[in-house]
């Protein structure tokens, strides 16, 4: 396989990023989380007509997740040059200092109120300069900071990552992003995929990112993770890496449902396959025409998905997929068809709703996420697939990156700005009826390594460490093994079905790493 080298734009030292961040406080589940990168990003490339067009279709700034009311400071000595100016959208307030000294504008969106600063005040870095609002004005939709850093002419918008001192890669694993941030494009699938490496913005210049083939498919037209069967893996005690690949290779290893590990290195002309759990069948998806191909009979099969990509069932004898009528929006969600197939072709309409997200438990069940518009609130329910069945299983607050367990006996969640900050966390649900949401003991980067078993990196820890924690019994145990091996870009790790192996990017070279999970010790 030829593997191209990716040249990174950012500052090779922290010294070099004269900038801090807009915040007094660390970061924390009650605190403030990073939301969505600069630059290329998915939502920027479904989003990017709308709201991101004067940028290039991509993503102008750096987005901070936090409550309204937030305090939000000055990145860097300046003197305050506009305030609630139009031409910088980013309502309902914005702000913009100016530093002489450094030769960039720092520009300051969605701030609840408008700042109590005045035109031609210098300010310090630091200072608190005004609070985090929603640009739906509720509070409740999606309240966020939007921070760009433009030079003094305005027109050219750098990556904040680049001159910002932060460990953005630590900062990636909590928050709303999960595994794979950035769209790519299949002509030249490694470009613009890491934090650092993001290209320079003109405003008003032609997209950057108007690519015929992307992939990952749009919010709209993407699968749902694979749901394993139950598994139950060896007590594992420690890890070893091997690498896979040469430094700056590429990003977004996945694993497919039989075990073989994908990613994309090269330029492709077709979209990646989707493997069924015994390898034997392969959906592909091009150009809207879903392709349901036998691998053994090479038997080709359409399917109706309407360019929507499919998830096979646990067992590989079912496929799912979701039609909506148009784009996601955070403030409403677009009507959905939830669709159910199986190897010969056939397909029936399950449910029609004004639907967010639909998983596989088991053979016999799916989880269907709904949110409220408008709201943070999330409503999980168990569909039976035998009678139509719905049964709720609870609603909830703010919840990100949810996780079915293989088997689908429980999932987990993140819970972050509770009412009451002890009650943000990492959360546990058993899906059924009656069970209760359970609050576990650490906040990190989680993934299950089976049926009864988490793997997690604590968020922010000064040394990296992996942990298993076991969800019936609570040991928590720390694995042993090489900590440099756990620096993750961008947060992109992932388990193998069998809950043997971890597929991970490394932020030190960029390369791809396989952690193999032991149970014993060197």
């Amino acid at each position: 396989m030829l593997l191209l080298p990716i040249l990174l734009s950012a500052p090779s030292h922290a010294s070099e990023r004269p900038f801090g961040l807009p915040f007094t406080v660390p970061s924390s589940v009650n605190t403030w989380l990073l939301e969505q990168h600069y630059g290329n990003t998915q939502e920027a490339f479904v989003y990017g007509k709308y709201w991101y067009a004067a940028g290039q279709g991509l993503h102008f700034g750096v987005d901070f997740e936090a409550p309204c009311g937030t305090p939000v400071a000055a990145v860097a000595d300046g003197v305050v040059r506009w305030i609630d100016n139009s031409i910088f959208g980013a309502e309902p307030h914005n702000l913009v200092i100016q530093h002489d000294a450094l030769g960039y504008v720092s520009v300051y969106g969605h701030l609840r109120v408008r700042s109590p600063l005045i035109v031609g005040q210098p300010v310090r870095r630091g200072d608190i300069v005004g609070e985090v609002g929603d640009p739906d004005r509720t509070c409740q939709s999606r309240p966020h900071l939007h921070l760009e850093i433009r030079a003094l002419d305005y027109r050219t918008v750098y990556n904040p990552a680049t001159l910002i001192e932060a460990d953005w890669d630590r900062l990636a694993q909590l928050g709303r992003p999960i595994g794979i941030a950035f769209a790519r494009d299949l002509s030249a699938p490694r470009r613009w995929q890491s934090i650092l490496d993001q290209p320079v913005i003109q405003m008003g210049n032609a997209p950057l990112n108007n690519y015929v083939r992307a992939y990952p498919p749009t919010m709209r037209l993407a699968p749902t993770p694979y749901t394993p069967p139950y598994v139950r893996t060896p007590p594992v005690v420690a890890f070893e890496g091997v690498r896979l690949t040469e430094p700056d290779c590429c990003s977004g290893a996945w694993w497919q449902p039989n075990g073989e590990l994908a990613y994309l290195a090269e330029p492709s002309e077709h979209f990646p396959l989707t493997l069924s759990p015994n390898g034997r069948y392969a959906f592909s998806n091009d150009n809207g025409r879903g392709i349901l191909l036998d691998r053994l009979t090479h038997k080709r099969t359409p399917l109706l998905t309407r360019g929507t990509w499919l998830t096979f069932s646990p067992s590989g004898e079912q496929l799912l997929w979701h039609v909506r009528s148009g784009d996601y929006f955070p403030n409403a969600q677009p009507l959905t068809e939830i669709w159910l197939g199986d190897l010969n072709g056939e397909a029936r309409l399950l449910r029609t709703w004004q639907g967010g997200e639909v998983y596989w438990l088991d053979e016999a069940r799916l989880l269907l996420v709904e949110v409220t518009p408008r709201t943070q609130r999330h409503t999980l329910s168990v569909l039976h697939l035998s009678d139509g069945r719905l049964v709720p299983l609870g609603s909830f607050e703010n919840l990100r990156r949810l996780s079915v367990a293989p088997g689908g006996g429980h999932v987990a969640f993140l819970l972050p700005f509770q009412a009451r900050p002890q009650d943000s966390g990492v959360y546990i649900l058993a899906t059924q009826e009656g069970a209760q949401a359970r609050k576990l003991p650490f906040v990190g980067s989680f993934r299950w390594q089976d049926s009864d078993n988490l793997l997690y990196l604590p968020y922010m820890s000064a040394t990296p460490a992996l942990h298993r924690y076991n969800i019936h019994s609570g040991r928590d145990l720390r694995l042993a093994g090489d900590a440099n091996l756990l620096r993750i870009a961008n947060d992109e790790w992932s388990v193998s079905p069998n809950g043997r192996q971890i597929a991970l990017r490394s932020a030190d070279d960029g390369a791809l790493w396989l952690l193999n999970l032991l149970d014993t010790t060197f």
